[in-house]
């Protein structure tokens, strides 16, 4: 009878020690699986922070282009006004600011309202209502809610 308890005692010790082990690599598998959920999501929030940073370069270099568009057509001569590739010019840059902002990209260009550090340059005060923006000499842009590029303004005084 004592050889019988003497294995029950060790089945049991050898029963406590696989828990254990069991316990350890449970909690060795879970830390794994958190590690590997946290390496995941690291992993597409740097993907995501590359890919706007990729776009906001892409942005920049348009905006030299979307500035002359608007300079043109603030300067059409009066005899091309109406000319049918004038609007089909206006019609191109429509769809390319339309396709801009599909992807998030809004302007910031307008007057009346009053200046906002956050979006607005003040290049100049001049004559209208105090502290409200009077002028726009450049527009600026705003991707998905953050300023990218400040408007170019002036204020009233």
């Amino acid at each position: 009878m004592s050889d019988q308890n003497s294995q029950n005692d060790d089945l049991q010790r050898e029963l406590k020690d696989l828990q254990a082990a069991l316990a350890v690599m449970t909690e060795t598998a879970k830390r794994a699986m958190a590690d590997l959920q946290n390496f995941k999501r690291r992993t597409e929030e740097e993907r995501s922070e590359i890919q706007v940073f990729a776009n906001l370069r892409l942005l920049e270099a348009i905006f030299p282009a979307l500035d002359n568009f608007t300079r043109a057509f603030e300067n059409i001569p009066e005899e091309l006004a109406g000319h049918e590739w004038v609007k089909g010019i206006q019609v191109i840059e429509a769809g390319l600011i339309n396709a801009l902002k599909s992807l998030g990209l809004e302007s910031i260009d307008q007057t009346g309202i009053p200046v906002d550090p956050t979006i607005h340059e003040v290049l100049m005060k001049g004559v209208g209502p105090k502290g409200q923006v009077v002028q726009i000499f450049e527009k600026g842009y705003r991707y998905n809610g953050k300023t990218i590029r400040p408007a170019k303004v002036q204020v009233g005084e």
